[in-house]
């Protein structure tokens, strides 16, 4: 037999086998196609709990959908979740799939819960899940720590990365990395600079999770929000092919002058590995693969430093107010006639691109008959491409003495950081035509403001006659007066010397600084999230809760942000006389937040509440460690 007659034979066998296993795997697509009707439960691991038991509840989705949404959990701490994990089996040749989200969760008090329903969106129809009922009884100590044990063993197990040699392939340094670039490494005092946050991977990127950010010391920072989902792009890195994630994009404005360090972010990646198992059905023995798992890789970027440089003070205008970036700026009158007493509003508007958050009202230089009110503000701020957008000031002017008066020291000035200048928007001249008011009309004159004109005689008349003045027989020096006056200032001068050296003394340890203005100035970063909850913008109300809470807590115990720990805050709380209650509700209130932050879709309940909750904690946090 010849050669080429063996090699025509063995090239059919071949091709035998190879439409055998296509056929074989047309058959898996139909049977696939045909899967089964999509179901949605929900369960639990026990109906009846005591107070503070962790139990889990999961909510299971045989086949694929969207739009989930959760019941109200406000009756119960979550202590991990949401956590979530696929299968998939075959029967009879068909092939099904699912997918269970799980909480580990405890009750916060005894009673009857009823769990609502959840709702999805599968198949074309909206799926929900029967109500559960949750019996909660009194429960001791022992149960709760072992229930917080369990929780804790729960949540390992969801991270818990399996041994090495389990995957046909290992994951390098060089595989998976993040790294951070700023659009400016060099840059002026208030000038906007943009952060990104890369993830570079050459292998199977599922997702992200435990995602702590740095905390921004030195900037006044603002994320961007206009792209909510992630998309992976491609980028050669030293002759290598990567899949690039643009993970997170902030713009950054510096407040101090100096080298800044920005500190490194941590985040978990979820990458989906291939197992050496054993193939568990003939779908798996088609494709040649033992399995698949989805592992946490832990990724950490390094620290960036930024140089900051102040302002030039040649030709810096007067008034300067600290705008930094392009602006445009606008004054108008409402009214160009107006009685005396009536009131017209002047309105100014500043627009363009830069620190327009951080931008000062402008002050007013008016007549001096003119009475003026602070400000109403509103702004339309966009972060798109950068933090830009207009903020509008709203000034309730009453003339009160009639006349023609001309409104033209309104000036504007900003940096623009671009062309390393100074920039004078000279505002427009606008006539005021003031009439005379009414009789009736209340007319108020500040003394402040109006002088007052008074009239002497040339000569002034001279007394005659007696005059009956007397002799004093007391001398001024080496009288009390005398010394006194001699030693009060002495006195004075060593007090304001004790003063200012205990002023300087308080102020120059930092920590005790952060410490004493830890609640003023956490409740100045809630106002921005009370601006937040009036927009309903959740997901960045609840960002600003969290950093006000983690901020407050960092500076009053003088700890970094990334070494904050729910246990150690518990800790630190109870060692200064913060009640356990208080310190609970802590706890309750950054866990609320941090699930509102990465699952906001499944956030439900009053912001206000969250709103007034959070301050009522920080007042009740002064008071208690004060006592």
């Amino acid at each position: 037999m010849s050669l080429r007659t063996l090699s025509v034979r063995a090239e059919s066998r071949t091709n035998r086998k190879l439409k055998n296993k296509l056929y074989i795997f047309l058959l898996f697509i139909s049977s696939w196609a045909n899967a089964q009707t999509p179901s949605f439960y929900a369960q639990v691991s026990k109906n009846r709990v005591a107070v503070g038991e962790v139990f889990q509840i999961a909510f299971t989705l045989n086949g694929s959908g969207n739009n989930l949404v959760y019941p109200n959990l406000n009756d119960f701490d979550i202590y991990s979740g949401p956590n979530q994990s696929q299968s998939m089996s075959m029967v009879n040749g068909n092939i099904s799939q699912s997918t269970t989200i799980s909480f580990f969760m405890a009750a916060k008090k005894e009673g009857k819960f009823t769990i609502g329903i959840a709702t999805v969106m599968a198949g074309g129809q909206k799926l929900e899940t029967k109500p559960i009922v949750i019996e909660a009884v009194k429960g001791n100590a022992q149960a709760q720590q072992n229930g917080n044990q369990n929780a804790q063993s729960g949540q390992a197990q969801q991270s818990q990365k399996p041994e090495k040699n389990q995957y046909v392939s290992d994951i390098s340094n060089e595989d998976l990395f993040v790294r951070t670039f700023l659009s400016k490494t060099k840059c002026y005092l208030g000038e906007q600079i943009t952060l990104t946050q890369k993830v570079y991977s050459r292998v199977d990127l599922r997702g992200f999770q435990n995602v702590k950010f740095p905390p921004y010391n030195g900037f006044w920072s603002q994320q961007e929000t206009s792209n909510q989902q992630i998309n992976l792009t491609q980028e050669n890195v030293n002759g290598v092919m990567y899949y690039v994630a643009d993970y997170c994009k902030v713009y950054l404005f510096p407040q101090r002058v100096g080298t800044i360090t920005i500190d490194p972010v941590e985040l978990d990646c979820i990458v989906r590995r291939q197992t050496k198992r054993q193939p568990r059905n003939i779908f798996e023995q088609f494709f040649g693969a033992g399995g698949y798992e989805d592992v946490p890789i832990k990724v950490k970027s390094k620290a960036v430093k930024v140089d900051v440089q102040d302002l030039p003070i040649d030709n810096k205008p007067v008034g300067f107010s600290g705008a930094v970036g392009d602006f445009s700026y606008k004054a108008e009158l409402d009214k160009e006639r107006v009685k005396a007493n009536e009131a017209v509003n002047l309105k100014i508007t500043i627009s363009g691109k830069g620190n327009i958050k951080l931008i000062e009202p402008p002050i007013l230089n008016l007549p001096e008959s003119f009475e003026t009110y602070d400000p109403k503000e509103s702004e339309n701020i966009k972060t798109q491409g950068g933090v830009s957008g207009s903020i509008t000031y709203n000034y309730l002017i009453i003339p009160r003495e009639k006349g023609e008066f001309v409104l033209n020291d309104l000036h504007f000035n900003f940096f623009n950081a671009d062309k390393k200048q100074y920039v004078s928007i000279p505002s427009p001249d606008m006539k005021l035509t003031v009439l005379e008011g009414d009789p009736g009309s209340a007319q108020i004159i500040t003394p402040a403001k109006k002088g007052v004109k008074e009239s002497e005689n040339d000569i002034r008349y001279i007394k005659t006659g007696d005059l009956g003045l007397h002799k004093n027989d007391k001398e001024f020096f080496s009288s009390v007066t005398h010394y006194l006056l001699l030693i009060i200032p002495t006195l004075l001068f060593f007090a304001a010397l004790f003063f200012v050296r205990q002023h300087i003394k308080a102020n120059s340890n930092v920590m005790v600084v952060k410490e004493r203005k830890a609640a003023k100035l956490a409740k100045k970063q809630l106002v921005i999230a009370e601006k937040h909850m009036s927009a309903n913008n959740k997901d960045l109300f609840f960002t600003e809760v969290l950093n006000a809470l983690n901020n407050y807590i960092g500076d009053k115990f003088a700890l970094p942000i990334v070494d904050l720990s729910k246990e150690k805050i518990t800790e630190m709380l109870l060692s200064r006389n913060v009640l356990e209650e208080t310190a609970k509700r802590v706890i309750n209130t950054l866990n609320t937040c941090e699930y509102a932050k990465y699952a906001p879709s499944a956030v439900t309940g009053d912001l206000k509440q969250v709103y007034n909750d959070t301050i009522e904690l920080i007042s009740q946090i002064e008071n208690q460690i004060k006592k």
